[in-house]
């Protein structure tokens, strides 16, 4: 009797024994995985944020040269070029805002992403080459403050 009570005890300390060792298994995978995940998010939104400030700076540059290439000939072919070329970047730049919508931690990111496309926006419809060189600043402080407000969703 006391070999049964012997080996039963020992069965049970073995159970007992895996299913602690299993739980705290489990716990240290999901733990992991979790820092895994951030990891990764965090990766992506360095990615997509970096990517629409360049693709938003890219438009703003050509809004520049949208705008002195109609100031020089409204209707030569530099001109429609540069408009070209302008439309081009703009698409490119609200394909970026829209991923940057997509990944953003938060709805300040967002709407700092949607101010700053909107501030490079206008910059060709400027009165003179003073207002022109205002909105592009205007533009590049959106741009800024959108890196201000993504830096701490990726912190």
């Amino acid at each position: 009797m006391d070999g049964a009570l012997s080996a039963l005890i020992a069965v049970f300390g073995t159970v007992l024994g895996s299913t602690v060792a299993y739980l705290f298994q489990r716990k240290t995978a999901a733990r992991n995985e979790g820092f895994a995940h951030r990891q990764q998010l965090r990766a992506e939104r360095m990615a997509v944020y970096s990517d629409f400030a360049g693709a938003v700076t890219e438009y703003r540059r050509s809004q520049y040269d949208r705008w002195h290439r109609t100031d020089e000939d409204p209707q030569g072919p530099a001109a429609a070029e540069a408009r070209r070329e302008s439309y081009r970047l703009k698409g490119a730049a609200q394909h970026a805002m829209f991923r940057v919508r997509l990944i953003a931690g938060s709805t300040a990111v967002a709407e700092a992403a949607c101010a700053a496309l909107d501030a490079a926006s206008g910059m060709h419809e400027a009165s003179g080459r003073t207002r022109v060189r205002d909105s592009g600043d205007e533009a590049r402080e959106a741009v800024e403050h959108f890196i201000s407000v993504a830096s701490h969703d990726v912190r």
